[in-house]
This record gives structure tokens, sequence and C-alpha cells, in this order.
């Protein structure tokens, strides 16, 4: 996906992802105004604050900390069709998975006996491995 200024492999890191996702939450109702042709909005925060939007710039604080895509830049790229959908939920992907988990907690179990990450660390990845 390319849209606004952005390389296109920004959109795979894990916190894009969760930006993306965010995204796809915002309600339309705190959507102001969109300008489909200059790509512009003014999308509402939960807090009631305004922020300016464009596919390379964003008024929020998140924007402004990372300098990168945040959630109302998400939002605008969706409302123009430049975002494409999330992934879809595939029964058989997901039972592969879940028959790959033992094997996926012997290795993060290995990784922990090394010393190369702690047992919080290990019981949080067990626990959202297990998780359902």
């Amino acid at each position: 996906m390319t849209f606004g200024n952005w390389d296109a492999s920004i959109h795979s890191k894990i916190d894009q992802i969760k930006r993306i996702n965010t995204a796809k939450q915002i309600k339309n109702k705190n959507i102001v105004s969109i300008d489909a042709q200059r790509q512009t909005a003014k999308i509402s925060g939960s807090s009631g604050e305004l922020y300016e939007v464009t596919l390379n710039h964003c008024t929020c604080f998140d924007f402004n900390a990372q300098r990168g895509p945040c959630k109302h830049i998400y939002k605008l790229a969706a409302e123009l069709g430049l975002l494409p959908p999330l992934p879809m939920f595939n029964a058989e992907k997901a039972e592969t998975f879940k028959q790959s988990i033992p094997a996926e907690v012997d290795r993060f179990k290995q990784q922990y006996l090394a010393g190369a990450i702690s047992a919080d660390k290990f019981i949080k990845i067990v626990n959202a491995l297990n998780s359902k």
C-alpha cells in the first residue's frame, strides 16, 4: 500500500499495524470533514480535540512524537480507498497455527533457558500463544 510520502514498508511494522487497526475503530461521527480532492480531513479525537489530517501530516501528539503515520492518517487513507482491508480470519490457517503452538512454546523456552529472554517475557509469550 502506498500513499503520501511514506515508504510502503513502514505499514507492515507492528506499531503501524496497531495504528491501522485502531484507525478502523474511529467512528464516522468523529470525521468532521473530508476533502477527497485535496486528500485532507478534520477528525475529532476522543477528548474533543480537532486534528487537521493529510496523508503526510497530522496535528495529533502521536504523529508529532513519532513522525510516522498515525491512526488519523490511516483513517483518512481508508476513507479515500487507499488502505486495503486487514487480513481476514482463516479457520484452516488458525488450526495450523494452533497445532504449531507447542513447538513455538518450546522454542521460546529454549531462549529463556539460554538467558536470551527473561522469565517474565517467556511467561507473557506463552500466555499470548495460548490465549484464545
